[in-house]
């Protein structure tokens, strides 16, 4: 099975394409997690996207949930990843190292995933792929090989990421305006604060209908509404399991804490995540009801 570059076994593995930048260019954001596996600066970073989306749910119009926390943590995919990829290349190249990360991350990831060759990045931040949009994770093979080694050839990489035709959709659409004005509160940070609410950030919430995250600048953008419209879904099963679209209270009550845990806003804990749904309930309740 071994094929003829580290990349393609790593590309064979993965069973989705994958780009190499050298760790050297690079954005280091968190040093620390190379020195924990011994990567030196000399090694490369092997990029892939993970796809999330079920493209029923972005129809769904009762979703009250952003559309990545749809299914469960995809944490937990990663991981899953991790205990069969890493072994499995061990195997394969045992004289190098290798690490596998996805969000909490020893580089820029969207920087490095563009300049990579994997996507381009939109107005918003996001990295924007061909097949899957924005709907998509990042996840990154770092190992101690050199480029040339994992790829075959010598590295050409842009000093600056692509970016997307910058048509505007998704400044235009930010709830918040946080977009055009950081100073102004994401909305999807607001609905994962613990502080107390003011009152105009409650009525955003409420106002926005979603107890967690923000979908606003995704859906806006025309390549991620080519996505949905295509009904471009996830080939991931685990993506495609145990989803949950809309949440109550009463839900967020009898969910058991294993079940919580395996949800992507289980790390601002159950109080959170419930508070949210209580205000969005409150604002569909009749006046009379909410005076009472």
């Amino acid at each position: 099975m071994k094929a003829n570059t580290m990349l393609e076994t790593i590309v064979s593995l993965l069973g989705t394409s994958a780009h190499a930048i050298p760790l050297s260019c690079c954005k280091l954001a968190k040093e620390y997690l190379l020195k924990r596996h011994d990567i030196p600066h000399s090694g490369t970073v092997i990029l892939f996207s993970i796809p999330y989306l079920m493209t029923e749910d972005a129809r769904n119009p009762q979703r009250n949930v952003s559309l990545y926390a749809v299914p469960r943590d995809y944490h937990g995919y990663v991981k899953e990843l991790e205990n069969t990829l890493i072994p499995a290349l061990e195997r394969y190249f045992p004289a190098n190292l290798f690490a596998l990360f996805s969000d909490h991350s020893p580089i820029f990831e969207v920087n490095a995933a563009a300049r990579a060759g994997l996507g381009v990045v939109g107005m918003n931040g996001l990295l924007i792929t061909q097949e899957y949009g924005s709907f998509v994770f990042i996840g990154e093979l770092v190992t101690d090989a050199d480029f040339e080694t994992v790829t075959g050839q010598h590295p050409n990489i842009p000093s600056d990421a692509p970016t997307c035709e910058k048509c505007g959709a998704c400044l235009r659409a930010c709830p918040t305006g946080c977009l055009t004005a950081p100073s102004r509160p994401c909305l999807s940070a607001l609905t994962q604060t613990k502080r107390d609410l003011s009152e105009s950030e409650v009525q955003a919430i409420r106002s926005n209908g979603s107890v967690w995250g923000c979908d606003a600048c995704q859906l806006a953008c025309p390549h991620n509404a080519k996505v949905i419209r295509n009904r471009k879904n996830t080939p991931i099963r685990y993506f495609q399991e145990q989803r949950l679209a809309v949440l109550d209270t009463g839900m967020i009550d009898h969910m058991d804490d294993e079940e919580l845990l395996s949800r992507a806003y289980a790390w601002r804990g159950r109080a959170v995540i419930r508070r949210n749904a209580a205000l969005f309930e409150a604002s569909n309740e009749p006046e009379e009801r909410r005076k009472s």
